[in-house]
Protein backbone atom coordinates (compact mmCIF):
# COMPACT_ATOMS: atom_id res chain seq x y z
CA UNK A 1 0.00 0.00 0.00
CA UNK A 2 2.95 2.39 0.99
CA UNK A 3 4.48 1.41 -2.41
CA UNK A 4 1.83 2.33 -4.54
CA UNK A 5 0.95 5.99 -2.46
CA UNK A 6 4.39 6.39 -3.22
CA UNK A 7 4.36 5.78 -7.12
CA UNK A 8 1.55 7.99 -6.85
CA UNK A 9 2.73 10.72 -5.17
CA UNK A 10 5.60 10.68 -7.79
CA UNK A 11 3.55 10.73 -10.68
CA UNK A 12 1.59 13.77 -9.34
CA UNK A 13 5.03 15.12 -8.59
CA UNK A 14 6.36 14.55 -12.26
CA UNK A 15 3.15 15.30 -14.16
CA UNK A 16 3.71 19.20 -11.91
CA UNK A 17 6.78 19.44 -13.14
CA UNK A 18 5.71 18.59 -16.44
CA UNK A 19 2.70 20.98 -16.91
CA UNK A 20 5.00 23.78 -15.30
CA UNK A 21 7.51 23.45 -17.72
CA UNK A 22 5.21 23.18 -20.68
CA UNK A 23 3.35 26.76 -18.97
CA UNK A 24 6.91 28.11 -18.78
CA UNK A 25 7.96 27.28 -22.42
CA UNK A 26 4.43 28.51 -23.65
CA UNK A 27 5.49 32.07 -21.77
CA UNK A 28 8.51 32.50 -22.93
CA UNK A 29 7.45 31.37 -26.44
CA UNK A 30 4.63 33.92 -26.48
CA UNK A 31 6.66 36.96 -25.42
CA UNK A 32 9.12 35.76 -28.44
CA UNK A 33 6.36 35.61 -30.82
CA UNK A 34 5.25 39.29 -28.95
CA UNK A 35 8.71 40.71 -28.99
CA UNK A 36 9.29 39.93 -33.02
CA UNK A 37 6.23 41.78 -33.72
CA UNK A 38 7.18 44.59 -31.78
CA UNK A 39 10.39 44.78 -33.65
CA UNK A 40 8.81 44.72 -37.08
CA UNK A 41 5.52 47.21 -36.20
CA UNK A 42 7.21 49.86 -33.31
CA UNK A 43 3.89 51.33 -32.88
CA UNK A 44 1.48 48.64 -32.95
CA UNK A 45 0.17 48.09 -29.18
CA UNK A 46 0.52 44.25 -28.29
CA UNK A 47 -1.19 42.34 -25.84
CA UNK A 48 -0.82 38.80 -24.62
CA UNK A 49 -3.20 35.79 -24.34
CA UNK A 50 -3.38 32.07 -24.09
CA UNK A 51 -6.40 32.06 -25.84
CA UNK A 52 -7.64 33.90 -28.82
CA UNK A 53 -9.52 32.66 -32.09
CA UNK A 54 -12.91 31.48 -32.30
CA UNK A 55 -13.26 27.69 -32.68
CA UNK A 56 -16.62 25.75 -31.51
CA UNK A 57 -15.74 24.93 -27.97
CA UNK A 58 -15.16 28.47 -27.56
CA UNK A 59 -18.04 29.63 -29.05
CA UNK A 60 -20.63 27.87 -26.45
CA UNK A 61 -18.23 28.49 -23.57
CA UNK A 62 -16.64 32.01 -23.51
CA UNK A 63 -18.66 33.63 -20.64
CA UNK A 64 -17.40 30.80 -18.28
CA UNK A 65 -13.46 31.15 -19.77
CA UNK A 66 -14.28 34.72 -19.09
CA UNK A 67 -14.84 33.99 -15.25
CA UNK A 68 -12.11 31.60 -15.43
CA UNK A 69 -9.78 35.12 -15.96
CA UNK A 70 -9.33 34.24 -20.05
CA UNK A 71 -9.69 37.98 -20.61
CA UNK A 72 -9.98 37.32 -24.41
CA UNK A 73 -12.02 34.28 -24.29
CA UNK A 74 -14.99 34.02 -26.91
CA UNK A 75 -16.90 37.91 -27.25
CA UNK A 76 -14.45 39.83 -25.37
CA UNK A 77 -14.28 41.71 -28.43
CA UNK A 78 -18.01 42.63 -28.35
CA UNK A 79 -18.42 43.72 -24.36
CA UNK A 80 -15.54 45.67 -25.03
CA UNK A 81 -16.38 47.72 -28.08
CA UNK A 82 -13.65 50.78 -29.37
CA UNK A 83 -12.39 50.58 -25.94
CA UNK A 84 -9.14 48.34 -26.76
CA UNK A 85 -8.31 50.56 -29.94
CA UNK A 86 -8.65 53.97 -27.98
CA UNK A 87 -4.46 53.97 -27.19
CA UNK A 88 -3.65 53.14 -30.64
CA UNK A 89 -2.95 55.78 -32.94
CA UNK A 90 -4.09 54.01 -36.40
CA UNK A 91 -7.12 51.62 -34.49
CA UNK A 92 -4.91 48.39 -35.08
CA UNK A 93 -3.58 46.13 -31.97
CA UNK A 94 -2.35 43.04 -31.62
CA UNK A 95 -3.04 39.98 -29.25
CA UNK A 96 -0.41 37.31 -29.31
CA UNK A 97 -0.63 33.54 -27.89
CA UNK A 98 2.26 31.43 -27.52
CA UNK A 99 1.64 29.72 -31.35
CA UNK A 100 -1.03 32.33 -33.05
CA UNK A 101 -0.98 36.39 -34.11
CA UNK A 102 -4.36 38.43 -34.61
CA UNK A 103 -3.95 42.25 -35.67
CA UNK A 104 -7.02 43.65 -35.17
CA UNK A 105 -8.43 46.58 -37.13
CA UNK A 106 -10.79 49.14 -36.55
CA UNK A 107 -9.78 51.65 -39.13
CA UNK A 108 -11.41 52.09 -42.10
CA UNK A 109 -8.00 53.73 -44.26
CA UNK A 110 -6.97 49.42 -43.93
CA UNK A 111 -10.10 48.83 -45.34
CA UNK A 112 -9.73 51.17 -48.46
CA UNK A 113 -6.20 49.43 -48.69
CA UNK A 114 -7.32 46.25 -48.79
CA UNK A 115 -10.50 47.10 -51.28
CA UNK A 116 -8.86 49.12 -53.82
CA UNK A 117 -6.76 46.66 -55.71
CA UNK A 118 -4.58 44.50 -52.22
CA UNK A 119 -7.26 41.44 -51.88
CA UNK A 120 -5.02 38.86 -53.14
CA UNK A 121 -2.35 40.16 -51.69
CA UNK A 122 -4.45 39.99 -48.15
CA UNK A 123 -7.00 36.78 -48.96
CA UNK A 124 -9.81 35.33 -47.19
CA UNK A 125 -8.81 32.85 -44.31
CA UNK A 126 -10.51 29.98 -45.71
CA UNK A 127 -10.15 27.72 -42.52
CA UNK A 128 -12.01 29.86 -40.26
CA UNK A 129 -15.18 29.27 -42.33
CA UNK A 130 -15.09 25.03 -41.99
CA UNK A 131 -18.48 25.51 -40.11
CA UNK A 132 -20.08 26.82 -43.66
CA UNK A 133 -18.69 23.50 -45.24
CA UNK A 134 -21.37 21.30 -44.05
CA UNK A 135 -22.41 20.41 -47.40
CA UNK A 136 -19.46 21.50 -49.34
CA UNK A 137 -18.06 24.37 -50.69
CA UNK A 138 -19.70 27.54 -51.33
CA UNK A 139 -19.18 31.45 -52.11
CA UNK A 140 -18.29 32.28 -48.88
CA UNK A 141 -15.77 29.42 -48.07
CA UNK A 142 -13.89 29.99 -51.78
CA UNK A 143 -10.82 31.89 -52.79
CA UNK A 144 -9.40 32.60 -55.76
CA UNK A 145 -10.79 31.19 -59.15
CA UNK A 146 -13.08 28.68 -57.41
CA UNK A 147 -14.66 32.16 -55.74
CA UNK A 148 -15.05 33.85 -59.04
CA UNK A 149 -17.23 30.89 -60.41
CA UNK A 150 -19.78 30.88 -57.57
CA UNK A 151 -19.77 34.72 -57.32
CA UNK A 152 -20.04 35.02 -61.36
CA UNK A 153 -23.32 32.66 -61.35
CA UNK A 154 -24.87 33.28 -57.91
CA UNK A 155 -24.53 37.16 -58.66
CA UNK A 156 -26.62 37.54 -61.34
CA UNK A 157 -29.29 36.13 -59.64
CA UNK A 158 -29.53 38.63 -56.94
CA UNK A 159 -31.34 41.58 -59.32
CA UNK A 160 -34.17 43.84 -59.16
CA UNK A 161 -36.41 41.04 -60.40
CA UNK A 162 -35.84 38.68 -57.15
CA UNK A 163 -35.56 42.06 -54.62
CA UNK A 164 -39.10 42.88 -56.34
CA UNK A 165 -39.93 39.72 -55.14
CA UNK A 166 -38.85 39.56 -52.12
CA UNK A 167 -40.63 42.63 -50.66
CA UNK A 168 -44.06 40.99 -52.30
CA UNK A 169 -43.20 38.22 -50.12
CA UNK A 170 -42.52 40.27 -47.29
CA UNK A 171 -45.46 42.37 -47.17
CA UNK A 172 -47.89 38.81 -47.44
CA UNK A 173 -45.61 37.42 -44.32
CA UNK A 174 -46.33 39.86 -42.20
CA UNK A 175 -50.13 39.76 -43.12
CA UNK A 176 -50.19 36.28 -42.08
CA UNK A 177 -48.17 37.45 -39.10
CA UNK A 178 -51.06 39.69 -38.23
CA UNK A 179 -53.86 37.27 -38.84
CA UNK A 180 -52.11 34.77 -36.50
CA UNK A 181 -52.12 37.59 -33.60
CA UNK A 182 -55.91 38.62 -34.05
CA UNK A 183 -56.40 34.87 -33.50
CA UNK A 184 -54.10 35.02 -30.46
CA UNK A 185 -55.95 38.33 -28.70
CA UNK A 186 -59.65 36.63 -29.39
CA UNK A 187 -60.19 36.20 -25.35
CA UNK A 188 -57.55 38.58 -23.69
CA UNK A 189 -58.78 41.02 -21.25
CA UNK A 190 -56.17 43.48 -22.46
CA UNK A 191 -55.34 45.26 -26.08
CA UNK A 192 -51.51 44.33 -26.08
CA UNK A 193 -50.01 40.81 -26.87
CA UNK A 194 -46.58 39.82 -25.02
CA UNK A 195 -44.08 38.43 -27.67
CA UNK A 196 -40.77 36.92 -28.09
CA UNK A 197 -39.32 39.74 -30.00
CA UNK A 198 -36.31 37.21 -30.89
CA UNK A 199 -38.68 34.53 -31.72
CA UNK A 200 -41.19 36.68 -33.66
CA UNK A 201 -38.16 37.75 -35.85
CA UNK A 202 -36.77 33.99 -36.28
CA UNK A 203 -39.82 32.67 -37.41
CA UNK A 204 -40.68 35.93 -39.75
CA UNK A 205 -37.62 35.83 -41.52
CA UNK A 206 -37.41 32.41 -42.01
CA UNK A 207 -41.24 32.64 -43.57
CA UNK A 208 -39.82 34.90 -46.52
CA UNK A 209 -36.79 33.26 -46.68
CA UNK A 210 -38.44 29.74 -47.48
CA UNK A 211 -41.12 31.71 -50.23
CA UNK A 212 -38.61 34.34 -51.51
CA UNK A 213 -35.31 31.81 -51.92
CA UNK A 214 -36.60 28.59 -52.09
CA UNK A 215 -40.21 28.69 -52.74
CA UNK A 216 -41.73 26.46 -49.99
CA UNK A 217 -44.78 28.42 -48.41
CA UNK A 218 -44.68 28.89 -44.61
CA UNK A 219 -46.86 27.35 -41.96
CA UNK A 220 -47.53 29.65 -38.69
CA UNK A 221 -49.04 26.90 -37.44
CA UNK A 222 -47.22 24.20 -37.63
CA UNK A 223 -43.78 22.37 -38.52
CA UNK A 224 -45.52 21.83 -41.68
CA UNK A 225 -45.42 18.31 -43.24
CA UNK A 226 -43.04 15.53 -43.81
CA UNK A 227 -43.10 13.83 -47.34
CA UNK A 228 -43.29 10.42 -47.17
CA UNK A 229 -39.57 8.97 -46.64
CA UNK A 230 -38.66 12.25 -44.49
CA UNK A 231 -38.31 12.40 -40.78
CA UNK A 232 -39.13 16.33 -40.81
CA UNK A 233 -40.48 18.78 -43.51
CA UNK A 234 -38.27 21.52 -45.30
CA UNK A 235 -39.45 24.42 -42.96
CA UNK A 236 -38.73 22.46 -40.03
CA UNK A 237 -34.97 20.81 -40.94
CA UNK A 238 -34.62 24.82 -41.89
CA UNK A 239 -35.15 26.04 -38.80
CA UNK A 240 -33.30 23.42 -37.10
CA UNK A 241 -30.02 24.24 -39.61
CA UNK A 242 -30.71 27.73 -38.50
CA UNK A 243 -30.50 27.21 -34.71
CA UNK A 244 -28.17 24.51 -34.06
CA UNK A 245 -25.19 24.76 -36.54
CA UNK A 246 -22.81 25.29 -33.25
CA UNK A 247 -24.01 22.22 -31.74
CA UNK A 248 -23.48 20.31 -35.20
CA UNK A 249 -19.77 21.46 -35.04
CA UNK A 250 -18.90 20.80 -31.56
CA UNK A 251 -20.39 17.36 -31.47
CA UNK A 252 -19.31 14.11 -33.86
CA UNK A 253 -21.91 12.57 -35.97
CA UNK A 254 -22.61 9.38 -33.81
CA UNK A 255 -23.86 11.75 -31.14
CA UNK A 256 -26.93 12.61 -33.46
CA UNK A 257 -27.39 8.76 -32.93
CA UNK A 258 -27.82 8.40 -29.40
CA UNK A 259 -30.75 7.58 -28.05
CA UNK A 260 -31.72 11.01 -27.32
CA UNK A 261 -35.08 12.49 -29.05
CA UNK A 262 -33.67 16.27 -29.30
CA UNK A 263 -29.90 14.76 -30.89
CA UNK A 264 -31.77 12.84 -33.33
CA UNK A 265 -33.74 15.61 -34.35
CA UNK A 266 -30.92 18.03 -34.52
CA UNK A 267 -29.09 14.92 -36.42
CA UNK A 268 -32.38 14.69 -39.02
CA UNK A 269 -32.26 18.03 -39.55
CA UNK A 270 -28.94 18.89 -40.90
CA UNK A 271 -29.13 15.31 -42.95
CA UNK A 272 -32.60 15.75 -44.71
CA UNK A 273 -31.62 19.54 -45.51
CA UNK A 274 -29.29 18.45 -48.25
CA UNK A 275 -32.20 15.37 -49.10
CA UNK A 276 -35.34 18.64 -49.30
CA UNK A 277 -32.48 20.79 -51.39
CA UNK A 278 -31.84 18.10 -54.05
CA UNK A 279 -35.63 17.76 -53.97
CA UNK A 280 -35.82 21.20 -54.56
CA UNK A 281 -33.23 21.52 -56.91
CA UNK A 282 -35.20 18.47 -59.12
CA UNK A 283 -38.75 20.15 -58.91
CA UNK A 284 -37.05 23.59 -60.16
CA UNK A 285 -35.46 21.85 -63.67
CA UNK A 286 -38.58 20.08 -63.74
CA UNK A 287 -40.83 23.35 -63.56
CA UNK A 288 -42.43 24.50 -67.14
CA UNK A 289 -43.95 27.80 -65.70
CA UNK A 290 -41.32 30.35 -64.59
CA UNK A 291 -41.16 31.15 -61.17
CA UNK A 292 -39.32 34.19 -59.30
CA UNK A 293 -37.87 32.61 -56.43
CA UNK A 294 -33.88 32.54 -56.11
CA UNK A 295 -33.10 28.72 -56.12
CA UNK A 296 -35.35 28.50 -59.43
CA UNK A 297 -33.47 31.85 -60.90
CA UNK A 298 -30.12 30.34 -60.11
CA UNK A 299 -31.14 26.49 -61.27
CA UNK A 300 -32.20 27.64 -64.77
CA UNK A 301 -29.10 29.59 -64.73
CA UNK A 302 -26.58 26.68 -63.75
CA UNK A 303 -28.55 24.54 -66.85
CA UNK A 304 -28.50 26.99 -68.94
CA UNK A 305 -24.50 28.18 -68.59
CA UNK A 306 -23.79 23.91 -68.49
CA UNK A 307 -25.74 23.21 -71.77
CA UNK A 308 -24.49 25.71 -73.53
CA UNK A 309 -21.38 25.42 -75.51
CA UNK A 310 -18.78 26.80 -72.90
CA UNK A 311 -16.69 24.38 -70.21
CA UNK A 312 -19.61 22.93 -67.61
CA UNK A 313 -16.80 22.94 -65.25
CA UNK A 314 -17.18 26.23 -65.31
CA UNK A 315 -20.83 26.46 -64.02
CA UNK A 316 -21.61 25.06 -60.74
CA UNK A 317 -22.22 21.10 -59.89
CA UNK A 318 -25.37 20.33 -57.88
CA UNK A 319 -22.83 19.63 -54.81
CA UNK A 320 -21.99 23.16 -54.76
CA UNK A 321 -25.71 24.19 -55.33
CA UNK A 322 -26.40 22.60 -52.40
CA UNK A 323 -23.18 24.69 -50.44
CA UNK A 324 -24.75 27.84 -51.99
CA UNK A 325 -28.18 26.73 -50.74
CA UNK A 326 -27.34 25.91 -47.21
CA UNK A 327 -25.41 29.25 -47.45
CA UNK A 328 -28.46 31.21 -48.25
CA UNK A 329 -30.11 29.76 -45.47
CA UNK A 330 -28.46 29.97 -42.76
CA UNK A 331 -26.55 33.42 -43.72
CA UNK A 332 -29.42 34.54 -44.90
CA UNK A 333 -31.87 34.13 -42.27
CA UNK A 334 -30.08 34.35 -38.92
CA UNK A 335 -28.39 37.31 -39.72
CA UNK A 336 -31.85 39.27 -40.94
CA UNK A 337 -33.74 37.84 -38.09
CA UNK A 338 -30.99 39.26 -35.36
CA UNK A 339 -31.22 42.49 -36.87
CA UNK A 340 -34.88 42.92 -36.82
CA UNK A 341 -34.87 41.93 -33.44
CA UNK A 342 -32.65 44.64 -32.38
CA UNK A 343 -34.00 47.22 -34.45
CA UNK A 344 -37.32 46.19 -32.81
CA UNK A 345 -35.97 46.13 -29.28
CA UNK A 346 -34.16 49.61 -29.95
CA UNK A 347 -37.51 51.30 -30.93
CA UNK A 348 -39.21 49.91 -28.19
CA UNK A 349 -36.45 51.56 -26.40
CA UNK A 350 -37.25 54.94 -28.29
CA UNK A 351 -40.37 55.36 -28.60
CA UNK A 352 -40.30 58.50 -30.74
CA UNK A 353 -38.90 56.86 -33.52
CA UNK A 354 -41.87 54.56 -33.90
CA UNK A 355 -43.84 57.92 -34.49
CA UNK A 356 -41.44 59.22 -36.83
CA UNK A 357 -41.70 55.66 -38.90
CA UNK A 358 -45.29 56.00 -38.67
CA UNK A 359 -45.35 59.45 -40.19
CA UNK A 360 -42.86 58.86 -43.00
CA UNK A 361 -44.93 55.66 -44.18
CA UNK A 362 -48.45 57.32 -43.64
CA UNK A 363 -46.78 60.46 -46.06
CA UNK A 364 -45.57 58.25 -48.49
CA UNK A 365 -47.94 55.66 -48.69
CA UNK A 366 -52.18 56.01 -48.58
CA UNK A 367 -53.53 54.04 -45.67
CA UNK A 368 -55.88 52.20 -47.79
CA UNK A 369 -52.96 51.12 -49.77
CA UNK A 370 -50.37 48.19 -48.99
CA UNK A 371 -46.41 49.02 -49.71
CA UNK A 372 -45.00 48.28 -52.93
CA UNK A 373 -41.63 47.75 -54.69
CA UNK A 374 -41.25 51.54 -56.04
CA UNK A 375 -41.94 52.64 -52.11
CA UNK A 376 -38.17 51.54 -51.56
CA UNK A 377 -36.30 54.75 -52.25
CA UNK A 378 -38.83 56.69 -50.37
CA UNK A 379 -38.63 55.69 -47.11
CA UNK A 380 -34.89 57.00 -45.99
CA UNK A 381 -35.72 57.37 -42.57
CA UNK A 382 -36.56 54.00 -42.06
CA UNK A 383 -33.66 52.84 -43.92
CA UNK A 384 -31.69 55.38 -41.58
CA UNK A 385 -33.28 52.73 -38.86
CA UNK A 386 -31.96 49.42 -40.43
CA UNK A 387 -28.59 51.32 -41.19
CA UNK A 388 -28.66 52.31 -37.94
CA UNK A 389 -29.11 49.10 -35.87
CA UNK A 390 -26.44 47.40 -38.37
CA UNK A 391 -23.86 49.69 -37.84
CA UNK A 392 -24.20 49.18 -34.00
CA UNK A 393 -25.07 45.36 -34.60
CA UNK A 394 -22.82 44.22 -37.85
CA UNK A 395 -24.10 41.10 -39.43
CA UNK A 396 -20.89 40.26 -40.33
CA UNK A 397 -18.62 41.49 -37.52
CA UNK A 398 -15.62 40.07 -37.74
CA UNK A 399 -13.83 39.21 -40.96
CA UNK A 400 -10.45 36.99 -40.72
CA UNK A 401 -7.76 37.83 -43.46
CA UNK A 402 -3.96 36.41 -44.62
CA UNK A 403 -1.20 37.93 -45.82
CA UNK A 404 -0.47 36.40 -49.54
CA UNK A 405 3.27 36.16 -51.37
CA UNK A 406 1.48 38.88 -53.70
CA UNK A 407 2.51 38.48 -57.50
CA UNK A 408 6.02 37.40 -57.22
CA UNK A 409 4.96 34.58 -54.71
CA UNK A 410 8.44 35.42 -52.56
CA UNK A 411 7.12 38.30 -50.60
CA UNK A 412 7.94 37.78 -46.64
CA UNK A 413 5.14 40.92 -45.50
CA UNK A 414 3.06 42.96 -46.84
CA UNK A 415 2.96 46.83 -45.84
CA UNK A 416 -0.10 48.27 -45.02
CA UNK A 417 -0.67 52.39 -44.72
CA UNK A 418 1.97 53.27 -46.82
CA UNK A 419 4.81 50.93 -45.16
CA UNK A 420 3.88 52.22 -41.44
CA UNK A 421 3.03 48.15 -40.82
CA UNK A 422 4.41 44.93 -42.17
CA UNK A 423 2.42 41.78 -41.82
CA UNK A 424 4.04 38.76 -41.94
CA UNK A 425 3.08 36.31 -45.02
CA UNK A 426 1.85 32.65 -43.31
CA UNK A 427 4.06 30.22 -44.24
CA UNK A 428 6.94 32.47 -45.74
CA UNK A 429 7.64 35.24 -42.98
CA UNK A 430 11.53 35.74 -42.35
CA UNK A 431 11.13 34.67 -38.85
CA UNK A 432 9.63 31.07 -37.64
CA UNK A 433 8.44 33.68 -34.42
CA UNK A 434 6.19 35.56 -37.18
CA UNK A 435 4.90 32.78 -38.73
CA UNK A 436 0.52 32.45 -38.05
CA UNK A 437 -0.02 36.61 -38.13
CA UNK A 438 -2.93 37.33 -39.51
CA UNK A 439 -5.09 40.29 -39.68
CA UNK A 440 -8.76 40.57 -38.45
CA UNK A 441 -11.08 43.21 -40.21
CA UNK A 442 -13.03 44.06 -36.51
CA UNK A 443 -16.39 45.46 -37.90
CA UNK A 444 -17.85 45.52 -34.63
CA UNK A 445 -15.53 48.25 -33.31
CA UNK A 446 -14.95 50.13 -36.62
CA UNK A 447 -18.90 50.94 -36.58
CA UNK A 448 -17.73 52.68 -33.46
CA UNK A 449 -14.82 54.96 -34.30
CA UNK A 450 -15.45 57.90 -32.81
CA UNK A 451 -13.44 59.65 -35.94
CA UNK A 452 -16.01 58.53 -38.19
CA UNK A 453 -18.98 58.20 -35.90
CA UNK A 454 -18.47 61.56 -33.56
CA UNK A 455 -18.87 61.67 -29.81
CA UNK A 456 -21.93 59.36 -29.81
CA UNK A 457 -20.83 55.96 -31.43
CA UNK A 458 -22.42 54.02 -28.45
CA UNK A 459 -25.88 55.66 -28.60
CA UNK A 460 -28.80 54.74 -31.03
CA UNK A 461 -29.27 57.53 -33.78
CA UNK A 462 -30.72 57.03 -37.41
CA UNK A 463 -30.24 60.85 -37.49
CA UNK A 464 -26.63 60.62 -38.22
CA UNK A 465 -27.81 58.60 -41.48
CA UNK A 466 -29.84 61.23 -43.00
CA UNK A 467 -26.75 64.22 -41.78
CA UNK A 468 -24.06 61.88 -43.99
CA UNK A 469 -23.41 63.67 -47.21
CA UNK A 470 -24.94 62.67 -50.11
CA UNK A 471 -22.32 62.80 -52.77
CA UNK A 472 -19.90 60.53 -50.48
CA UNK A 473 -17.35 58.91 -52.67
CA UNK A 474 -17.34 55.28 -52.68
CA UNK A 475 -13.38 55.31 -52.43
CA UNK A 476 -13.85 57.44 -49.19
CA UNK A 477 -12.54 56.31 -45.56
CA UNK A 478 -16.17 57.61 -44.36
CA UNK A 479 -17.95 54.98 -46.53
CA UNK A 480 -15.67 52.15 -45.51
CA UNK A 481 -16.20 53.34 -41.99
CA UNK A 482 -19.73 51.47 -42.42
CA UNK A 483 -19.39 47.53 -43.47
CA UNK A 484 -22.15 45.42 -42.00
CA UNK A 485 -21.80 43.06 -44.97
CA UNK A 486 -18.35 43.11 -45.07
CA UNK A 487 -16.39 45.29 -47.70
CA UNK A 488 -16.19 45.10 -51.83
CA UNK A 489 -15.44 42.74 -53.98
CA UNK A 490 -16.28 40.42 -51.40
CA UNK A 491 -19.23 42.10 -50.00
CA UNK A 492 -22.59 40.23 -49.26
CA UNK A 493 -24.39 39.43 -52.17
CA UNK A 494 -27.57 39.45 -50.17
CA UNK A 495 -27.22 43.50 -48.88
CA UNK A 496 -30.09 44.35 -51.13
CA UNK A 497 -32.14 41.46 -50.44
CA UNK A 498 -31.92 41.93 -46.30
CA UNK A 499 -32.96 45.90 -47.23
CA UNK A 500 -35.24 44.85 -48.62
CA UNK A 501 -36.84 42.61 -45.66
CA UNK A 502 -36.02 45.50 -43.31
CA UNK A 503 -37.39 48.42 -44.55
CA UNK A 504 -40.82 46.34 -45.52
CA UNK A 505 -40.72 44.24 -42.25
CA UNK A 506 -40.19 47.94 -40.28
CA UNK A 507 -42.90 49.69 -42.41
CA UNK A 508 -45.39 46.85 -42.10
CA UNK A 509 -45.03 46.30 -38.40
CA UNK A 510 -44.96 49.87 -37.77
CA UNK A 511 -47.69 50.75 -40.11
CA UNK A 512 -50.42 48.58 -38.04
CA UNK A 513 -48.39 48.03 -34.43
CA UNK A 514 -46.74 50.48 -31.84
CA UNK A 515 -44.81 48.37 -28.77
CA UNK A 516 -42.74 48.71 -26.04
CA UNK A 517 -41.30 46.72 -23.31
CA UNK A 518 -43.32 44.17 -21.61
CA UNK A 519 -43.56 44.57 -17.76
CA UNK A 520 -42.41 40.83 -17.47
CA UNK A 521 -39.22 41.48 -18.14
CA UNK A 522 -38.69 43.54 -14.59
CA UNK A 523 -36.97 41.52 -11.33
CA UNK A 524 -39.73 38.69 -9.79
CA UNK A 525 -39.23 40.54 -6.43
CA UNK A 526 -39.56 44.14 -8.00
CA UNK A 527 -42.62 42.40 -9.95
CA UNK A 528 -44.60 41.05 -6.97
CA UNK A 529 -44.02 44.09 -4.29
CA UNK A 530 -42.73 47.22 -6.40
CA UNK A 531 -44.76 49.78 -7.91
CA UNK A 532 -45.81 50.43 -11.13
CA UNK A 533 -42.80 53.05 -11.64
CA UNK A 534 -40.07 50.45 -10.31
CA UNK A 535 -41.83 47.64 -12.26
CA UNK A 536 -41.57 49.91 -15.42
CA UNK A 537 -37.45 50.88 -14.70
CA UNK A 538 -36.84 47.09 -13.71
CA UNK A 539 -37.90 45.90 -16.95
CA UNK A 540 -35.85 48.24 -18.84
CA UNK A 541 -32.96 47.78 -17.41
CA UNK A 542 -32.75 44.19 -17.87
CA UNK A 543 -34.09 44.90 -20.98
CA UNK A 544 -31.07 46.80 -21.91
CA UNK A 545 -28.97 43.96 -20.71
CA UNK A 546 -30.07 42.07 -23.57
CA UNK A 547 -30.03 44.27 -26.04
CA UNK A 548 -26.59 44.92 -25.28
CA UNK A 549 -24.76 41.56 -23.82
CA UNK A 550 -25.55 39.70 -27.07
CA UNK A 551 -24.27 35.94 -27.52
CA UNK A 552 -21.73 35.62 -29.85
CA UNK A 553 -21.58 31.83 -31.94
CA UNK A 554 -20.96 32.66 -35.63
CA UNK A 555 -22.95 35.82 -35.60
CA UNK A 556 -24.83 38.26 -33.05
CA UNK A 557 -27.93 37.61 -31.16
CA UNK A 558 -29.99 39.70 -28.24
CA UNK A 559 -30.71 38.02 -25.27
CA UNK A 560 -34.34 37.48 -24.58
CA UNK A 561 -36.58 40.82 -25.49
CA UNK A 562 -39.60 40.22 -24.65
CA UNK A 563 -42.35 42.98 -26.30
CA UNK A 564 -46.01 44.23 -25.77
CA UNK A 565 -47.72 44.69 -29.35
CA UNK A 566 -50.75 46.98 -29.55
CA UNK A 567 -53.04 47.48 -32.83
CA UNK A 568 -52.91 50.94 -33.90
CA UNK A 569 -56.61 52.14 -34.41
CA UNK A 570 -56.04 54.58 -37.16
Amino acid sequence: MALMVDSLIAFVGGLTVLIAALVTFLHVRMYQRGAALQRLNPTLPIRYSFLSGFQPLRMVFGDQLRKLGFKYANGWDIIAGFEPFKDSEDAMFAIVTPVHSEIRVANPEVYREIANGRVNEFAKQTAEYSALKIYGDNIVTLEGEDWKRHRRVVAAQFNEKTHEYVQQITVQTLQHLFAKWKVDMKGLSVDELEVDAQKMAFTVMLSILCDAAFGVKFDFESDGIAPPGYHLSFQRSAEILSSHLVIKLVLPDWAFKLPFKDLQTIGHGFTEFEKHARDLIANARNETKERSNLLSALVKAVDAESSSDTDPQKSLSEQELVGNLFLFMFAGHETTANIFSYAMGHLALQPEYQEKLYEETNKVIPLNELPTYKHFALLPFTMAVANETMRMHPPVHLIPKIAGTGPSGTDQFQSLLGGKYQIPVRGNASDPLLDRTDIFLFFYALHRNPKYWGPDPDSFRPERWLDRAEDESESSAQTFAFAPFSIRPRGCLGKKFASVELVYGLTMLNRYYSWRICPSMADEEVRKNGSAEEIEASARAAFVKSLNKPTSTITLRPGTLTLLFKRRTA
